[in-house]
């Protein structure tokens, strides 16, 4: 495949601004312990009924991936699935990327909808631009028409919330601002007895920033890109879903969990599932192996699905948490006084990340034959 010259000039901007900005790389309870699913698990289980909401740039849709897989072993119930387009991902094309992958999953039938289209802080379209052409070339999904969803994504995710006679667990792994819309159309019986956790990938406590690329100019990199998109949304979602209720896996756990070249290389090696095919085919896309090698690119999202539906690989503590609405730190995520408590996200073991995400990709059973 001929790169072209700004795609060549995007994937240099963003590893000359990941590199200039330093970027570096207690258990939950799993998804699968509410029950165990039938035979090895015994009888009578029900998987936990999730809801995955992102911006569906490439480690979104490499969670997707993990999470059909997840679906179609019974570890979870994914529910629907619905897009943020005030982030990383291109509007429209993201809602088509997720159905592309639904589809190649045999999970067509699953919901989606896409929302949010307003930033506060815009994220570089250079990384839209680039991550637009990483998935188009590994989805194969350039001439697919886009089309938008029958209803909001916010409306969605209430919707299904509401409907469940068990508690739904909602991941988001971009800003925040589908889910906080959603949470304004829940009463606050169901924010109690409908809506389980919300895992979020985002924030940055203990260790700097990763903002990067064209538009960050004034910013003193001290919060993580999720969060400094839409920080009002942000800061809404931590204050507003029940104390405890929200793990956030932030830079201080994902830090711990690089995309590395080995990891690539043995995913490629074993790799025989669509999902674990697809994911390699999104890590190799020209410009891919180049911001790899430096670096500057982490399993931010899969390791926030892998910690949801295992139980696994990150150390979590209770903190009071707020978000810091304006100025050079807007979008920070601060512990302190009078915030409001929510598990924290404080480290994370990347080897075993590694190996819980090869599992769930090709299935657990495929996955050890195979080594």
């Amino acid at each position: 495949m001929v790169v072209g010259r700004r795609f060549s000039s995007s994937v240099r901007a963003l590893a000359s601004a990941a590199l200039a900005l330093g970027v570096a790389g207690a258990t939950v309870t799993p998804a699968a312990a509410v029950g165990q699913p039938g035979g090895a698990h015994g009888a009578g289980y029900r998987p936990v009924p999730v809801v995955y909401d992102s911006d569906l740039d490439f480690d979104d849709a490499a969670t997707l991936l993990y999470l059909c897989q997840a679906d179609k072993q019974g570890l979870i119930d994914l529910r629907a699935v619905t897009v943020v387009n005030n982030g990383v991902g291109t509007p429209g094309r993201s809602l088509t990327h997720a159905r592309t992958i639904l589809a190649g999953c045999g999970l067509a039938d699953v919901p989606v909808a896409d929302g949010s289209p307003d930033w506060v802080n815009e994220p570089p379209p250079e990384a839209r631009e680039l991550f637009e052409q990483v998935l188009s070339g590994a989805l194969g999904d350039a001439d697919a028409p886009d089309m938008p969803g029958p209803t909001s994504a916010a409306e969605l995710i209430a919707r299904t919330v509401q409907a469940s006679r068990t508690p739904v667990t909602v991941l988001a792994t971009g800003p925040l601002s589908n889910v906080s819309a959603a949470l304004d159309r829940m009463s606050p019986r169901t924010l109690r007895d409908r809506l389980g956790r919300v895992v979020v990938m985002g924030g940055a406590f203990d260790v700097g920033g990763n903002l990067f690329g064209s538009t960050t100019a004034g910013f003193d990199n001290t919060q993580e890109v999720n969060m400094w998109i839409d920080p009002a949304a942000a800061d809404h979602v931590l204050a507003t879903v029940p104390r405890a209720r929200v793990s956030v896996v932030g830079l201080d756990a994902t830090n711990h969990a690089p995309i590395t070249p080995s990891f690539v290389g043995h995913l490629g090696a074993q790799a025989t599932s669509y999902e674990a095919r697809t994911v390699h085919a999104i890590v190799t896309q020209p410009g891919m192996p180049e911001l790899i090698g430096q670096g500057v690119m982490f399993w931010w999202d899969a390791l926030a699905a892998v910690s949801l539906v295992t139980g696994q690989g990150v150390d979590y503590r209770v903190r009071p948490v707020d978000v810091v609405l304006d100025g050079p730190s807007s979008g920070r995520t601060v512990s302190v006084a009078g915030g409001t408590p929510q598990r924290v996200g404080t480290a994370a073991d990347g080897a075993l990340f590694e190996e819980l995400f090869l599992d769930g990709l090709e299935g657990p059973q495929t996955a050890r034959l195979a080594r």
